[in-house]
């Protein structure tokens, strides 16, 4: 791997995990020095005698890893639990750094759950959010049911989205 590639020939991709392999990938490519991100929402879980904090995938079976493509390849050799990077248009598809970043907060910070829908959304509003722990995030509103939700969209993995309170964004 080279880790000191510039930043503008590195790209987020979507690497497709093994079951139940995602934290082992993330410790292999941890010791690769390969920059890369599992998303991972702390829960509550309730059994009838305890209560337990878990760490749960927000994406199960897939890991984003930030990288050039003649290291994607490389990783695709050196860490056989990813089996592949998710294609898209005849080539590896690539999550945008802004895209990323919106992604992560979201997961991080959000009210509530974020949940991945693989059909494509239709263009909506851009929206900034003005209260609450995701102020200043900006992305797109859809409708979803009866409801309002926010999106972003993740490139050929499909659309992220989270239930927000209408009142709490502006048009931009």
């Amino acid at each position: 791997m080279t880790p000191s590639s510039s930043a503008s020939s590195r790209h987020w991709y979507v690497g497709c995990v093994r079951s139940c392999q995602e934290k082992k990938v993330s410790e292999s490519l941890s010791r690769m020095g390969v920059e890369h991100y599992l998303p991972l929402r702390r829960e509550i879980h309730k059994w009838s005698d305890r209560r337990k904090v878990v760490e749960c995938l927000v994406l199960p079976r897939f890991i984003f890893v930030r990288c050039t493509d003649k290291d994607r390849v490389e990783i695709l050799l050196r860490e056989q639990r990813i089996w592949r990077f998710l294609p898209s248009e005849g080539k590896a598809a690539v999550v945008r750094d802004e895209e990323m970043e919106t992604f992560r907060r979201m997961v991080q910070d959000g009210p509530s759950p974020v949940r991945l829908s693989g059909e494509s959304l239709s263009p909506g509003d851009r929206v900034r959010v003005m209260d609450g722990p995701l102020t200043g995030l900006e992305c797109e509103l859809v409708s979803v049911a009866s409801g309002r939700c926010l999106a972003v969209r993740l490139g050929a993995l499909g659309t992220a989205t989270m239930d927000l309170d209408i009142q709490t964004v502006e048009k931009i």
